[in-house]
């Protein structure tokens, strides 16, 4: 798989804003940002989007160095052994630096954590993603499909914490048309339902033994006894699934 590059850059345009009604998000719009670091700053500094280019490069750099040093304070989390990873690759989604496939769910993941947000991915099938001239929303969206996955374990979430639905490069943000639009938490239980047909959910795992998954998924309704003959990594696939729909349609 050849390393992520995230282009350097501090453009941003509301005005360019790419229909979501391919993947099933008509009321949404894809907003340009930047790079992983311009996505947090749009995320967490109303003024990002409509500053200067300078006051957005201001921005940017500060954010970098508020982030890395906020890497220090990982040494509790489940993110403790993977601190330098994300310190570095911080660095160099900011500096423009390929970063490895394998690396880029940790720096990612990690900067959601260190930021107190939730962040459902959109990753578009990789003959798709990794073209040259594929690079802008409507392009992406347009593309041949792929998968969605999270920052971390839904079934972990609560409705209070901000959700935002991103690129997998850190390319755009999904954004709601209206302004009175419902918050996005009421509606991503059906839009991963009913609106994504064809592409692929990348469902978290539960690890825990065969025993334990049965006796939990026997507690779901559609359950049969036969089930328990099924492998233990499709019981733990469908376990993670069913905790993080019934948290997310809780919402609803």
């Amino acid at each position: 798989m050849p390393p992520i590059v995230i282009t350097q850059t501090v453009v941003v345009d509301e005005n360019s804003g790419t229909s979501m009604d391919a993947i099933g998000l008509p009321t949404f719009s894809a907003i340009p940002v930047p790079n992983l670091i311009g996505l947090i700053a749009y995320i967490q500094n109303p003024e990002f989007a409509d500053a200067l280019p300078s006051t957005r490069s201001t921005i940017i750099r500060e954010l970098v160095t508020t982030l890395q040093t906020k890497c220090d304070g990982l040494s509790g989390s489940k993110y403790a052994r993977k601190r330098r990873r994300i310190h570095d690759g911080i660095g160099a989604a900011f500096n423009g630096t390929p970063i490895k496939d394998e690396e880029w769910m940790d720096v990612v993941c990690g900067s959601a954590f260190l930021v107190g947000v939730n962040l459902i991915f959109v990753r578009h099938a990789d003959s798709a993603e990794e073209s040259k001239d594929v690079d802008r929303p409507e392009e992406l969206l347009g593309a041949s499909k792929g998968s969605i996955s999270f920052s971390s374990d839904p079934a972990n979430w609560d409705s209070e914490t901000p959700l935002y639905i991103v690129d997998w490069h850190g390319r755009w943000i999904a954004v709601p048309n209206d302004k009175e639009e419902r918050p996005i938490q009421t509606l991503v239980a059906d839009w991963l339902k009913t609106g994504v047909h064809g592409w692929i959910i990348e469902w978290p795992t539960v690890d825990v033994t065969k025993d334990l998954l049965v006796e939990e998924l026997s507690s779901f309704p559609g359950w049969m006894p036969s089930h328990s003959k099924l492998r233990k990594d499709v019981l733990a696939e469908r376990l993670g699934r069913l905790r993080a729909e019934r948290i997310l349609m809780s919402w609803r």
